[in-house]
């Protein structure tokens, strides 16, 4: 099962568009998830990417499988406050073509205190495990067939599928990588193709080490983007494979859209395996 936010278009997934409306404070209680703490490594981005790479290159084979799982919060996009985060639970129904529709349940909510503590939610809530309506049921995958393994193919893959760029930069790439994700367990080599695409684009820096919102243990990297300097993607790769488990996109300041502090996640996803 998983959830995965809705895209309006192909292009969306590459220009990271987010059309938020002020959200308006609370005294008591944020109206975002806190942000992954990451303890600082002396490796910088390309060093952990080599490494990343070459443990994923080594790694057993493995066949991918189009069932991925991942758990996903959005900050809501109606103007309303509200300071219940609310995850949410989907997973894809295929047809035979490679179309598609979500089916959702609801994942536990929570409230989070003004000093960053996980609490139980303080307003009204789906419960944990309820049928969610999906906001566009008829959606279609982007991916029907299975993504290569060889970083230039995959390049153009995307290309294809998303309307990614060739000269994008690391925030665009890993948009349409993060909806690569949400459809297909990649295997290893499939990983390591996307990473080789993360390294050679721009914006990527090391953040440390930290321990994702399952409570894994991964390394993080941030990707910043110069055509979107008020966001940035922070992607976490398990510490033990080095694969993508886990990803926020955090408002770093700057937009007359968006009345939240800098910093601040507005999104996170979470990759589960089985």
């Amino acid at each position: 099962m998983r959830f995965a936010w809705t895209l309006p278009a192909a292009a969306a997934v590459t220009a990271l568009a987010f059309a938020i409306a002020p959200i308006a404070a609370t005294p008591a209680y944020a109206v975002t998830p806190p942000g992954l703490v990451a303890e600082p490594i002396a490796q910088n981005a390309n060093q952990v990417l080599t490494a990343s790479i070459s443990r994923l290159r080594d790694a057993p084979a493995r066949t991918a499988t189009r069932d991925a799982e991942v758990v996903r919060w959005v900050l809501r996009d109606d103007g309303k406050d509200d300071p219940v985060i609310a995850p949410e639970w989907q997973h894809w129904v295929w047809n035979d073509d490679g179309t598609g529709r979500l089916e959702s349940t609801a994942g536990a909510p929570y409230s989070v205190t003004a000093d960053g503590r996980i609490v139980d939610p303080v307003g009204d809530a789906p419960a944990a495990g309820t049928a969610v309506e999906s906001k566009q049921p008829y959606r279609y995958g982007y991916f029907p067939k299975a993504p290569p393994a060889d970083a230039a193919q995959l390049s153009t893959y995307l290309q294809e599928a998303t309307s990614l760029k060739p000269d994008a930069d690391g925030l665009a790439v890993w948009g349409s990588l993060s909806a690569l994700r949400d459809e297909w367990i990649l295997s290893p080599a499939q990983q390591a193709a996307a990473l080789e695409l993360l390294q050679d684009a721009r914006g990527i820096s090391v953040l440390g080490t930290v321990t994702d919102r399952f409570g894994r243990a991964g390394i993080a990297l941030k990707i910043t983007s110069e055509d979107r300097p008020q966001f940035a993607a922070t992607l976490v790769l398990a510490a033990s494979t080095r694969e993508i488990i886990a990803a926020d996109i955090v408002y770093l300041g700057g937009s007359k859209r968006l009345d939240l502090p800098a910093n601040s996640v507005i999104e996170y996803s979470a990759w589960l395996s089985r």
